[in-house]
């Protein structure tokens, strides 16, 4: 415990600052229910974009089960929970994580945190509001399910990746959070995790984007799959993200091939990108109703 923390302290001297001004794409990555891999590949999708030389902070906004911290191998020393109640800044809490990202660590098991008080979400808000530096991809680790605060923070980011498996319940899920939020959101995007092959991919995915389009009239963007892999498990044992534990594994390929086409669609986003501040006040928007 004593070298972890001597670690966390090095790195922490490391990291660079933050640009609250500048632009950002900030994409909230969520799931209709638990166990379909949704957290593995946030942190795995954050890293393979910060290999290609993104700026990227990794939000673990899962406000009661917060896990990122496991999947890495660290135990930070202070969370969300010290910036609620006044003890930490934001700057305090981020630490730096694999390949340069930045992560801001939620607070397991802390259930207070999963019904925020206004007094606390204004706290929060103020805190985001802080934070500077370089920065191009802000990535939202979301809770599982439909829950208020899981939906506020999808609905404030102006691109979302639903994350779902081939199961039948898996996919019903997807879909009733895509309904939730497909009139808030500017993008959709959609990743089809633990397949075989690509084939049932396709035809997970076309379901998702067939039923989208005739009930809703809205077009998801297929981003990818990634493929079933016994590296995945062994590298959560591991607490090492598998894309540097197993970096020619079939998964972090996909995941690979996932953060090309984010940043080659970037160009012709527009309006998707925001600034922090914008994405608060948004936040914000819809915590307070």
């Amino acid at each position: 415990m004593n070298d972890q923390a001597s670690k966390l302290r090095s790195l922490r001297k490391q990291r660079s600052p933050l640009k609250v001004s500048d632009s950002v794409r900030v994409i909230a990555v969520t799931s209709g229910k638990g166990g379909v891999g949704k957290t593995n590949f946030a942190v795995n999708v954050s890293i393979a974009l910060g290999k290609m030389g993104k700026h990227v902070l990794l939000v673990d906004a899962d406000l009661g089960l917060a896990n990122v911290d496991l999947l890495i191998g660290m135990t930070p020393e202070y969370n969300l929970f010290h910036v609620l109640n006044g003890e930490k800044s934001m700057s305090d809490i981020i630490i730096p994580g694999p390949d340069g990202i930045r992560i801001i660590p939620g607070a397991s098991g802390l259930y207070s945190l999963a019904n925020l008080t206004e007094s606390e979400i204004d706290i929060l808000i103020k805190a985001f509001s802080n934070i500077d530096g370089p920065l191009d991809f802000m990535v939202i680790d979301t809770g599982a399910g439909i829950s208020k605060n899981v939906i506020n923070f999808v609905k404030a980011s102006n691109e979302v990746i639903v994350i779902t498996t081939p199961e039948h319940t898996a996919l019903a899920d997807a879909y009733a959070v895509i309904k939730l939020v497909y009139d808030s959101v500017e993008r959709i995007h959609i990743v089809i995790n633990k397949v075989d092959n690509y084939k049932v991919a396709e035809i997970t995915a076309q379901k998702l984007i067939s039923t989208s389009k005739k009930f809703l009239n809205i077009s998801l963007n297929y981003l990818g799959f990634v493929l079933e892999d016994r590296t995945v498990l062994q590298s959560n044992m591991d607490q090492v993200p598998f894309i540097d534990k197993y970096p020619n594994s079939l998964p972090s390929k996909c995941i690979t091939n996932i953060a090309r086409k984010l940043i080659s669609d970037e160009p012709d986003l527009g309006p998707s990108n925001q600034t922090i501040g914008g994405w608060i006040k948004k936040l914000l928007s819809f915590m307070l109703k």
